[in-house]
């Protein structure tokens, strides 16, 4: 092989290594510089895993809205219905895979009877938050009013309530009634009260939503002192009731 023709040989080798090299060092780079599609955008569980408040029951027809709490008889003044009661706390024990302590046959059936059933396995309450409260009135004329105020959601935030003021139809239809911005945003206590005595009371309903130590949470409404309702997930299901302060109380396991 001619000298010439070797030394070209050489050189075109040591181009195609130093090529070759090149690549090679900025192909490994641009994996560090491009962001992972699943990263792109993305936004903090906890900036977006806002809660769904709780339904406002209809007023309670011919209910006492100054009744003491508790919202179902013991065993021995009405059998039937602690039966239906202690029922869905069995179903619950099973949609949810809960340990449930049993229901004392002779205590007043209020939230802390309820709260001493589903304990042992969710522990202690670590904090309650006030959801919302709505009082219902009824005025001069017949009309059915409702003084709807709602808590600000975030208990980190400072606190902040929201007043809205409803007109109630005889089906449950809500129509807004105009509020001045300043009263709707943190309303007092005066503006409140003179609300409220613009009719007879009728009912009235509070919703409140309790953490726990295992990292449950329950939503419950009460309405006139006696649970309404309350959801509760638990091991991936959710287990639901309403009507529980009446003959009529459902539950269902989702």
């Amino acid at each position: 092989m001619k000298k010439n023709t070797l030394i070209l040989l050489v050189l075109g080798v040591a181009v195609l290594l130093v090529v070759s090299y090149c690549q090679f060092w900025s192909g490994s780079e641009t994996p560090s510089t491009v962001a992972e599609p699943e990263t792109m955008g993305s936004v903090p569980p906890e900036e977006t895993s806002i809660k769904p408040k709780a339904t406002v029951p209809p007023p309670a027809p011919g209910q006492d809205a100054s009744a003491s709490a508790g919202f179902l008889p013991t065993q021995m003044e009405d059998p039937a219905k602690f039966e239906v009661y202690k029922k869905h706390l069995k179903d619950m024990a099973v949609c949810l895979n809960m340990e449930m302590a049993p229901l004392d046959p002779q205590a007043e059936i209020n939230f802390e009877t309820f709260n001493k059933v589903i304990g042992p396995d969710l522990g202690d309450i670590v904090l309650t938050t006030d959801e919302w409260s709505a009082t219902d009135i009824r005025t001069k004329s017949g009309e059915l009013r409702r003084i709807y105020i709602e808590n600000s959601p975030d208990p980190d935030k400072q606190a902040m309530k929201t007043l809205k003021y409803y007109s109630l139809s005889p089906s449950g239809e809500q129509k807004e009634l105009p509020l001045a911005a300043d009263q709707m945003a943190n309303p007092s206590d005066a503006l409140i009260a003179s609300l409220e005595s613009d009719g007879d009371l009728v009912g009235k309903s509070t919703s409140r939503r309790m953490f726990y130590q295992n990292g449950d949470d329950l939503l419950l409404v009460e309405r006139n002192g006696k649970l309404y309702s309350f959801e509760l997930p638990h091991d991936g299901k959710t287990f639901t009731c309403i009507d529980a302060d009446s003959a009529k109380m459902a539950c269902k396991c989702k």
